[in-house]
């Protein structure tokens, strides 16, 4: 066996018997056993990429640039690793601000889903779909349920003419009449919605697709915080 192969059985010799002693409560040292394992494989990177290069014939020089290339791009992978949260939220921001409307979703370390939106004028607008169309939404907290535009419907498989307008809703425009729907599908972001009820309204009486309480309702909880909302599912 060559150099490189004693060197590799060697790290991961040491690191097992390390783990087996002192790995029983999920801690090696300051390090829980995930983060240790995840030392050992870089270590065993870095030592693969080490043999490949002395392995070369390259002189001292050239070695020692290459080796701090690839020590810069590992340290860099481990920083992006650490705070990939951190710049998730960051992402999100820069996001936000060049694409008003867009629906941001971010997972977080516990696996909780939160999907932002940015202020749009004097509303939040956000693009969403129904029944697996695309569309956008006017978020109404003071809407009771999801209200669909005449257009909206149509695009997502429902036939207007066969609807009946006989609910009256107030809307920008003044009183309204509505027909009742179910069995739809509302997705804003990540977070999906089924078998839910709205309201349908012909186009001459409502501009924009109302996202309503019904929906908002199911999500663990929503916030404004200045001009972004944040949907917590």
């Amino acid at each position: 066996m060559n150099a490189f192969t004693y060197i590799f059985f060697g790290i991961l010799g040491g690191a097992l018997l390390i783990l087996i002693i002192y790995g029983n409560d999920g801690t090696v040292g300051p390090m829980t056993d995930g983060q240790f394992a995840g030392t050992v494989y870089l270590g065993l990177i870095g030592a693969m990429i080490a043999a490949g290069m002395f392995a070369s014939g390259r002189r001292f020089g050239q070695l020692a640039r290459q080796a701090g290339i690839w020590i810069a791009v590992l340290i860099l992978l481990v920083i992006g690793y650490e705070y990939r949260f951190e710049l998730q939220e960051t992402a999100t921001r820069v996001t936000s601000g060049l694409v008003p409307g867009a629906a941001i979703t971010q997972t977080s370390a516990n696996g909780n889903l939160t999907v932002t939106i940015q202020r749009s004028g004097r509303h939040f607008e956000t693009a969403g779909t129904v029944n697996g169309t695309r569309q956008t939404f006017l978020v109404d907290t003071g809407a009771s349920t999801v209200v669909l535009t005449e257009s909206t419907a149509r695009k997502a498989g429902i036939d207007p003419a066969t609807l009946d307008y006989r609910i009256p809703i107030a809307t920008a425009n003044g009183m309204a009449m509505a027909a009742r729907v179910s069995d739809i599908e509302v997705t804003v972001g990540g977070i999906v919605r089924s078998g839910m009820i709205a309201l349908v309204a012909k186009d001459d009486q409502l501009s924009s697709n109302l996202l309503g309480m019904n929906f908002l309702d199911t999500l663990d909880s929503f916030e404004v915080r200045g001009d972004r909302m944040v949907l917590r599912n």
